[in-house]
């Protein structure tokens, strides 16, 4: 099973956790994430990452776009 390549902003690491998902990010690219990230989809971060290492590839991007408000 990959690992979750979601992104915690306050602790700046990435998640330890089995993906379970795929999960369509701000960017428009598709993320493997575990339960956890994918139900905190408002507020999670994913980044693309080298292998297994904490190294990022990208910069981290929200899951989903945030809702902009009504005119």
């Amino acid at each position: 099973m990959e690992r979750c390549e979601g992104y915690y902003r306050l602790e700046n690491r990435r998640c330890d956790r089995a993906a379970t998902r795929d999960v369509r990010a701000a960017d428009g690219d598709f993320y493997v994430v575990c339960d956890y990230h994918s139900r905190q989809g408002w507020t999670a971060s994913v980044a693309r990452w080298h292998g297994e290492s904490d190294s990022r590839a990208s910069a981290p991007a929200p899951l989903r776009p945030s809702v902009q408000p009504a005119a």
